[in-house]
């Protein structure tokens, strides 16, 4: 079950999102706040929407974007490491792109390997390798992949 983060279930939110930031730690330099929680990297709010995907009432991860223009961008993705390589992330990230007519963006640190494998591969499923990807420079995070690619032609939404 995958239900879109709101006021009800702002606290899973913010569990599994600190358990995110733990993980990308090493990578992204964020440190524990004086109640021992990482910060949260992206608030919900009008211009940043997220989901979150259940398995029999077991919280496993979180998507959220960035929907204030196109193409819309995925900020953050996290699923527990117990209920990884089982299809739940896929199924999460292609129900979020069958739900949004748009353009995407999906963004990995130079130095997240597993991050930028699974989008590969999520990607390429998604779009039949109809997408483009490319190394380029952030001023905040320092080496960026991106993917690009578009729901368009998929989105049964209309």
């Amino acid at each position: 079950m995958i239900k879109q983060i709101s006021n009800i279930n702002m606290d899973i939110y913010f569990e599994l999102s600190d358990l995110y930031e733990e993980e990308f730690a090493p990578l992204t330099g964020a440190k524990r706040n004086g109640n021992g929680h990482y910060p949260v990297s992206t608030p919900i709010n009008k211009t940043h929407i997220g989901y979150i995907i259940f398995n029999a009432n077991e919280k496993i991860g979180f998507i959220v974007i960035n929907i204030e223009k196109e193409p819309y961008d995925i900020c953050e993705f996290f699923i527990l490491k117990k209920y990884r390589n089982q299809g739940l992330g896929q199924r999460l990230a292609f129900t979020v792109f069958d739900a949004h007519n748009v353009n995407w963006s999906v963004k990995q640190l130079y130095n997240a390997e597993q991050a930028r494998a699974f989008w590969i591969k999520v990607i390429s499923k998604y779009t039949e390798d109809n997408y483009t990807e490319q190394l380029y420079e952030d001023k905040k995070w320092g080496k960026v992949y991106i993917q690009l690619f578009s729901s368009k032609e998929k989105c049964p939404c209309e």
